[in-house]
């Protein structure tokens, strides 16, 4: 009886729309008033007052499937046209690793998050301590999670591969072997970055966050040519030690089925540490990408913070860069955040690390972009701000701020797109 009444209910606050209702079934589809309605729904409109009828005497089961009708059919109610929407879709991840707690997992869970990037640990580097790992990420619970990238540390930024230390080609063989690891788990895509000395901040107190802790850099204060290694390195050394690099690794990445994502040089200047950069705007990939032949193992992990960072010194064209680099299949992942401001064309200047909706870049139309390429791969909040207090709610509630700012941004931006191509039938 509750659940007829519930019914009836549901009927009678539908009741001052079925003028528009009874309307819309003598239209055609497309005529019908509907807001938020898709045309890729023919939209079977049912009859309230014949609902009213059956009302006494409906089971368990056509209750269920008539509530059904009733959220896909009245055309006064804006469907969620998500799970049908046939347009390209950002797959957010999330970051862990062996020590990612199963509470954690199921709050990415809760979240709609089915993708991680696994970060391994030095003693992982063995099928017999990998595997567990991987094992208990794709058989979680509710479906598991689909692991889209790996990264480790040393491998990602190595010092003696870049500069060409002693060791630097039984370093190579590693790596290798690091890839032949990853293929026996079918983990297809590993990070990389030529970043020697890792990214650079000045430890600035930002002011944007709203009194949370984020990364700033100020380049007055970052000596660009300081020295960190044992001399300087110039731009078209670091292209070399690349190119040599690829020589050795891309017949294992064609073995093994193992793709390398390339992140840009943060921040993206000439020099850090001593050291010259290689990725520091759109056509440093381009070149990077021509080295390789247009090897389809080589791709990138496109930071819209780097990219941000620089401003015009990166690309004079942003939105067409994303969809360059996507309709080319060179974009294995998206990093995405944005900064307070990008530098001045000396590469001097101060920017910090903000709320994507808080810096000076429209995230809302790169994320439209991304979907209008037909980007479906891997999204990723790679930086996110921090408690002052790191017990306060959980130090991962704050990235998943973040990614829940982004899940919204990839809604909208299929809807979005979605309405246009309608308006153009």
């Amino acid at each position: 009886m509750k659940k007829i009444l519930a019914l009836l209910l549901t009927v009678l606050m539908l009741l001052p729309g079925l003028s528009i209702l009874s309307e819309g079934t003598n239209t055609e589809p497309n005529s019908r008033p509907a807001l938020g309605s898709d045309p890729i729904y023919d939209g079977i409109v049912i009859e309230p007052n014949r609902l009213l009828e059956q009302a006494s005497t409906v089971t368990p089961v056509e209750e269920k499937a008539a509530n059904t009708t009733l959220c896909v059919s009245y055309s006064v109610i804006p469907l969620n046209t998500a799970k049908t929407n046939p347009l390209a879709k950002p797959q957010i991840i999330a970051g862990v690793n062996s020590g990612t707690t199963d509470d954690e997992l199921r709050m990415w869970k809760q979240m709609g998050i089915n993708a991680v990037e696994l970060s391994v640990k030095e003693e992982e580097l063995n099928y017999e301590a990998l595997y567990p790992i991987v094992e208990r990420l794709r058989n979680f619970e509710h479906g598991g999670f689909e692991i889209l990238l790996a990264s480790y540390y040393r491998y990602q930024k190595n010092t003696i591969i870049h500069l060409q230390l002693e060791g630097w080609e039984e370093e190579i063989e590693k790596f290798k072997d690091y890839l032949r690891l990853m293929d026996s788990v079918n983990i297809r895509t590993v990070a990389i970055a030529w970043q020697p000395n890792g990214i650079s901040r000045t430890g600035d107190v930002p002011v944007m966050i709203h009194g949370a802790n984020a990364s700033a850099t100020d380049m007055e204060k970052l000596d660009p040519m300081e020295l960190k290694n044992d001399r300087y390195y110039t731009r078209e050394e670091m292209w070399k030690t690349f190119g040599d690099f690829l020589e050795r690794v891309l017949p294992v990445c064609e073995e093994t089925n193992v793709r390398m994502a390339l992140h840009p040089n943060d921040p993206p200047v000439p020099y850090l540490g001593g050291v010259g950069s290689l990725i520091i705007s759109s056509d440093d990939y381009r070149r990077a990408f021509e080295l390789a032949n247009d090897s389809p193992y080589l791709g990138m992990k496109l930071c819209t913070g780097c990219m941000l960072e620089g401003g015009l010194l990166f690309t004079d064209d942003l939105l067409g860069d994303i969809d360059e680099f996507v309709r080319g299949g060179k974009v294995f992942e998206v990093h995405f955040r944005n900064v307070s401001g990008p530098l001045n064309e000396d590469y001097s200047g101060y920017f910090e690390e903000t709320l994507a909706e808080d810096g000076y870049a429209d995230m809302y139309e790169l994320m439209l972009q991304f979907v209008r390429s037909g980007f479906n791969g891997p999204i990723f909040c790679d930086h996110s701000h921090r408690s002052v207090n790191p017990e306060l709610l959980g130090a991962k509630t704050n990235r998943a701020t973040s990614d829940a700012w982004i899940k919204g941004l990839i809604y909208a931006a299929r809807a979005q797109v979605l309405k246009e191509m309608a308006s153009m039938k």
